[in-house]
């Protein structure tokens, strides 16, 4: 061996036996607190009585501002049908103060980012962009809601763009699924169990659109939220760029009514989709919480990976259930397993392992919705609406709360509601509804 090759090893083992403990302290560095990353979330009221939320999370380095409307496809009829899906395409559109292509050119030059969609109980559109811009942001997006032109020629356009989301719908088994699930527990086409995604919207005009704008576009009807956005700088932009906003009353939609039922959709998929569910009826805050835990136990017992659980929360209604995919000839068992899972459940507490894992499992969930930009605007809309603040705070208290005790009483009262029985593609083996009655 060489003499510079026994340096250098000598110069290594001269390094370790010097290395510091990771819990030493260096008497040279100062004495540092960290301080942890805070995100304060704030509602109140413009001057006219819109309400609004702002969140200003530490990590946020862009802002977004959104309005979300009461409404959604549970509060459309049989005449208007998919005027929610037509309304989130026309956002962001050409208004009576600037051209389509002049409203592109100005959320362009401030490199913004706008999105929107619909669901069974909301519109909402959104603009994101860098702090700099909230002003501009702010009047585009103001423009859009408060001046919307509503042309026929892009009615026409945006129609063509809805019909293939539809199209896409059709051709995806999982989202059927659940579109079924829901037809199934609610009727089809009414209330809940009316799907976004309406054939009817090929026979929308802009006089519909318009009628949408007419009936949302007012102080108890929309909300206006900021992420990353302080509430001072939200409620000046309130102030200023919304004043014109309208007075009005929240429109209530027609009371949901949970019946439970069968609904089947046959196709040339090779393979059987099944979903079951429940209902628990309206569920208090504290109940919203154990559906949530119950939810992570029912994955956390879940064996096979193509299944998976399903929970859907409205503020009249509740759906919980399982779905998942198997081979024609296995698709009978699959329910069977889904429906001993819930009896299961119903009739033996949980160990005190279990619970805490499926909290973790539901506060690690809440985070990371509350950290994304549509949840956080989803949590944002529906503080602005309560005028309460629903934070990460708020549902982890909401966790704790939860015990063993809470799960299986609540399972116990899915149990007891008629079971809502939907399958998509080959349902030849899937078990009609009267012979899964003869199971409870």
């Amino acid at each position: 061996m060489s003499l510079s090759v026994l340096r250098s090893t000598a110069s290594r083992r001269a390094l370790v036996r010097s290395a510091s403990s990771l819990t030493e302290e260096l008497p040279y560095l100062p004495h540092l607190n960290a301080t942890p990353l805070v995100s304060e979330l704030s509602v109140g009221t413009s001057g006219k009585g819109l309400g609004v939320a702002a969140a200003s999370p530490a990590h946020c380095t862009t802002a977004t501002l959104g309005v979300t409307f009461n409404s959604g496809s549970r509060f459309e009829s049989d005449k208007n049908a998919g005027i929610s899906l037509l309304a989130s395409k026309m956002a962001f559109r050409s208004t009576d103060h600037r051209s389509d292509l002049a409203l592109y050119r100005a959320i362009e030059a401030i490199g913004g980012s706008v999105s929107s969609s619909a669901g069974r109980d909301y519109v909402n559109l959104a603009i994101t962009v860098t702090p700099e811009h909230i002003d501009e942001a702010a009047a585009i997006l103001a423009e859009s809601v408060l001046a919307p032109r509503v042309a026929e020629w892009d009615v026409a356009t945006q129609k063509t763009k809805a019909q293939v989301d539809i199209e896409l719908l059709n051709s995806n088994a999982d989202d059927l699924l659940i579109e079924g699930l829901h037809a199934a527990a609610f009727y089809d086409n009414r209330t809940l169990g009316r799907s976004v995604y309406s054939n009817n919207i090929a026979k929308l005009t802009g006089k519909d659109v318009r009628a949408f704008y007419d009936e949302n576009v007012n102080a108890g009807n929309m909300v206006l939220v900021g992420r990353g956005v302080h509430q001072s700088t939200l409620n000046d932009i309130a102030n200023a760029y919304f004043s014109d906003v309208a007075a009005g009353q929240r429109t209530a939609p027609a009371a949901s009514r949970y019946i439970g039922g069968e609904h089947r959709v046959a196709g040339a998929v090779p393979a059987s989709y099944v979903a079951l569910g429940f209902s628990a009826g309206a569920l208090s805050a504290q109940e919203k919480s154990v559906a949530h835990v119950l939810e992570h136990v029912l994955k956390s017992r879940l064996t096979d990976k193509t299944s998976a659980a399903v929970r859907a929360i409205y503020s009249d209604a509740s759906l919980l259930g399982l779905r998942g995919v198997a081979r024609p000839s296995e698709s009978a068992a699959l329910v069977d397993s889904f429906l001993k899972q819930f009896q299961t459940l119903a009739s033996t507490p949980l160990t005190a392992a279990e619970l805490e894992a499926a909290k973790k499992a539901s506060g690690l969930c809440y985070s990371n919705f509350f950290d994304s930009k549509k949840g956080a605007l989803t949590q944002l809309a529906r503080s602005a609406f309560a005028q309460s603040a629903f934070t990460e705070a708020t549902a982890f208290a909401g966790l704790n709360a939860v015990s063993a005790k809470d799960v299986q009483s609540f399972a116990e009262k899915l149990v007891a509601s008629k079971p809502s029985l939907a399958s998509v593609g080959d349902v030849t083996n899937v078990p009609r509804y009267d012979d899964l009655l003869q199971k409870l």
